[in-house]
């Protein structure tokens, strides 16, 4: 049994690194300003959290909030659900339960990280070093940016999951997929009767319902895997057991394909140039190759080495021919299996050969400590945009609907349980909506604002400045809506109101 010294060695480092930022932004922030709790990819984060939001008040089937209109909970995402119950469990406080899940994952990426590093034949005296390269190594995207040549959205490796340590940092999510596919990956190398097939499809189902995506990789690394590591004869009977992950996959394409509601989790991302992917991968690539000079000393070892390749060619096959507009989430965490390839191939150098790589490849760790230490008003907000959201928690309930400005309705749909008219570009016809939004807050007759809200269904509107108990000015004389609280001082003060759901709104879509 190999000891786990050398992991929580790398955990502490890596953990502690990765965390550090988040601890300074909610403690310290820049006056004035309030945390939105990421640094990264906010949008989808606050995303994920409306789901946890529905856990927290005892939900195991989700709804998707980005739809306004009334439909079943059909989602299941273990992950959030998680979230969501440990938030509940510490009183409400889903920024730190998200924080904890992070920390867990960290633990359970690395663990699963040294277990292959084994199964694919490192030496014991190389395990930190591996670990630690494979925890903080990246391309160079990081350093081109930080010289200027290359923009943010091109350096993929400091902007995207495509590395572990940046996986740490930005999205616990990224890091809890990649950890599940790391180990169930393996459980299905390692596998031997009918108990190792079954705990590979339990690991690979719980993936399923966390990161569906991670679930296609690992199915077509596997397929790959096996046919380079096999005869032909043994094909079937190795890839049998993927039929272990057939319900899981059927549900999947049920819940995303099959009914109108979650379609946007299929949203279509901007293809980056090939030149940002070679500035971001190239290194590991090279380094990877390393791997191919060493020959391990038993077939199992070679297996192993084979599939982390296999992983390699599928995500490689995605982002080159782009069957889905989504492609690019398949690429998150492809430096794992490069930088364990490449760690394999450094160990028949002596361990400080390992050492020294890992300050020669961090240059993206360090810019991403960088970026995420300044003051960007991405992540630092007016506390009182913030503070809106969480006062209507108190008032909001399953099915209500809130209008307020985007950025609000986002931390709305994390924090509440209204359903926001407009938040994340990805809801449907978000474009549609958030014209509507900008025109209730123009200057306009307060019935065409009135008349908004009711073919909306709203329930909650937040209103900037003090219209007064009852918004009249805002909405006429004859408005339904009560002021409930406030939020901010001054010029910035947002004051909030509600009323009950009109008659008729349950059964109708706006």
């Amino acid at each position: 049994m190999r000891g786990i010294r050398p992991v929580l060695l790398a955990w502490a480092l890596v953990a502690g690194l990765t965390t550090a930022p988040y601890l300074r932004a909610s403690l310290a922030p820049p006056p004035g300003t309030a945390f939105l709790g990421f640094f990264y990819f906010v949008d989808d984060q606050y995303n994920y959290l409306s789901y946890a939001e529905q856990a927290e008040r005892g939900a195991f089937l989700f709804e998707n909030k980005l739809v306004l209109e009334e439909h079943p909970p059909l989602l299941v995402n273990l992950e959030w659900w998680l979230v969501g119950r440990l938030s509940a469990a510490l009183g409400g406080r889903p920024f730190l339960a998200w924080r904890l899940l992070g920390l867990a994952a960290a633990f359970a990426f690395l663990l699963a990280l040294d277990r292959w590093l084994g199964a694919a034949g490192l030496p014991a005296t190389h395990r930190f070093p591996a670990l630690l390269l494979v925890g903080t190594a990246g391309g160079l995207g990081g350093l081109a940016w930080t010289t200027r040549l290359l923009p943010l959205p091109d350096a993929l490796d400091l902007t995207t999951g495509l590395f572990p340590f940046v996986e740490l940092l930005a999205n616990p999510h990224f890091a809890a997929g990649t950890a599940l596919l790391l180990w169930s990956l393996l459980a299905l190398v390692q596998a031997r009767g009918p108990a190792g097939h079954l705990r590979a499809a339990l690991l690979g189902t719980v993936l399923g319902l966390v990161r569906p995506y991670d679930l296609v990789v690992l199915v077509a690394a596997r397929g790959l895997g096996v046919a380079a590591t096999r005869p032909p004869r043994l094909w079937l009977r190795s890839l049998a057991p993927l039929l272990g992950f057939a319900p899981v996959a059927a549900y999947l394409a049920w819940v995303f394909y099959g009914v109108p509601w979650f379609g946007s989790f299929g949203l279509t991302y901007v293809s980056p140039r090939g030149l940002a992917f070679a500035i971001a991968l190239g290194p590991a690539f090279a380094l990877a190759l390393l791997a191919l000079r060493t020959r391990p000393p038993g077939e199992d070892e070679r297996a192993a080495r084979r599939h982390l390749a296999a992983w390699v060619a599928v995500v490689s096959l995605v982002l080159l021919l782009r069957p889905v507009g989504f492609a690019l989430q398949f690429a998150v965490g492809l430096g794992a299996p490069l930088l364990v390839l490449g760690a394999l191939g450094l160990a028949r150098l002596p361990p400080r050969v390992t050492l020294l790589a890992v300050p020669a490849l961090s240059s993206t760790a360090l810019a991403a400590l960088a970026l995420v230490a300044g003051d960007n008003p991405r992540w630092y907000v007016p506390p009182e945009r913030l503070e809106a959201a969480a006062a209507l928690r108190a008032s909001c309930r399953a099915g209500d609907r809130a209008l307020t400005p985007a950025d609000i309705g986002l931390y709305v749909s994390g924090l509440t349980a209204c359903r926001p008219v407009v938040s994340h570009p990805a809801a449907p016809g978000h474009a549609g909506r958030e014209a509507a939004v900008r025109r209730f807050y123009a200057a306009g007759p307060p019935a065409a604002r009135a008349a908004l809200l009711d073919r909306l269904c709203a329930t909650h509107v937040a209103l900037p400045g003090d219209p007064g108990e009852a918004p009249a000015g805002w909405l006429g004389a004859a408005t339904a809506f009560r002021r409930i609280a406030s939020a901010g001082e001054g010029p910035r003060r947002i004051a909030l109101y509600s009323r009950e759901r009109p008659a008729g709104c349950l059964a109708r879509s706006p």
